[in-house]
């Protein structure tokens, strides 16, 4: 799977006492009616708790330069990784990355258990979307970024 490229993501959320985040790629668009996306989570991830009790979450589509952030980020004691970046609070005081490339507010769906993961369907509840487009990839455990495009879309 090394050589599957994905987008990196730092999906967030939080509980009564405290922020949760893990960086990720398993994380796809699933439709548009209703807007919705999955994601694969460990059960084992300190995250994995809000999300199974139901909590909102934000997945941040990382932009290129993020990689030493997200880095940072992985390596961090749970609610020293919001130290890293700037954050402000979304819907349900979920936290969110200032400068993503994208925001986007869900509400936790079904959860269907695989092996070790679990597949976490989020119901889209609200999404913001920055003007530039310049992913952050993995590919190969190493990041990389692609060509930065504008999007002549409306926000």
């Amino acid at each position: 799977m090394r050589r599957l490229a994905g987008g990196v993501a730092l999906v967030t959320a939080r509980d009564d006492w405290r922020r949760y985040g893990m960086p990720m790629t398993a994380v796809m668009s699933l439709c548009m009616e209703p807007p919705s996306l999955v994601m694969a989570v460990n059960r084992s991830a300190s995250i994995f708790q809000p999300l199974h009790a139901g909590r909102a979450f934000c997945v941040n589509l990382l932009k290129h330069h993020s990689a030493e952030m997200c880095q940072t980020f992985s390596s961090l004691p749970s609610e020293e990784r919001f130290s890293v970046g700037q954050w402000g609070e979304g819907p349900h005081r979920t936290p969110y990355l200032l400068d993503a490339q994208a925001a986007i507010f869900c509400d936790s769906g079904p959860i269907h258990d695989f092996g070790t993961h679990s597949l976490i369907i989020g119901l889209v509840s609200d999404a913001w979307v920055d003007e530039h487009i310049s992913p952050l990839i993995h590919l190969d455990g190493r990041y990389m970024a692609t060509e930065e495009r504008s999007d002549r879309t409306e926000r």
